[in-house]
């Protein structure tokens, strides 16, 4: 018998009754990340579609931003953002993550965290577009007040919040 059909016999790594099933588990634990990247097809991407879940992960930040770690606007990230009536009118014209935060504020008031979440994306990233969109006029952002400290009505909200719980 030879080595190859010894092998054959006794399985892929060459022990007894180990068989390709239990050699791809084996693979699948020692190199996750295969397994990951032969799941993953291709498929088209719909810039408007707010839904559907898109791999940002394969896209470098850098690359949404132009290179910016900043915007022209200073965004907080409870900062609230809204489409303005011209970025409803302009809405169609938008591509990638322009249009993805416009659609999503189009419909309801987000802050910059929640638009992170909702994208999957960096809050540097949205940060740095809803900044643009803001200086072109298509979104609106209501900045939070600094003078939590003498809002007594907010105070007294989150006491009786606290005492819900």
């Amino acid at each position: 018998m030879s080595e190859q059909d010894a092998g054959a016999a006794n399985g892929a790594d060459g022990f007894p009754g180990a068989g390709a099933a239990e050699h791809a588990v084996e693979a699948a634990l020692v190199r996750p990340f295969l397994a990951r990247m032969m799941a993953a097809t291709p498929r088209p991407v719909d810039p408007h579609d707010v839904t559907g879940e898109i791999d940002a992960a394969g896209v470098r930040s850098y690359t949404m931003t132009s290179g910016r770690a900043q915007g022209t606007v200073p965004l907080e990230i409870e900062s609230m953002l809204q489409l303005t009536p011209e970025g409803g009118m302009l809405l169609d014209r938008l591509q990638f993550e322009r249009a993805r935060v416009a659609n999503l504020c189009r419909t309801e008031i987000l802050s910059v965290a929640e638009l992170s979440a909702r994208l999957h994306l960096p809050i540097g990233v949205i940060r740095v577009v809803a900044s643009d969109l803001i200086v072109d006029g298509l979104l609106v952002a209501h900045l939070p007040s600094f003078g939590v400290a003498d809002d007594v009505d907010l105070i007294s909200r989150l006491i009786e919040g606290v005492r819900a719980l």
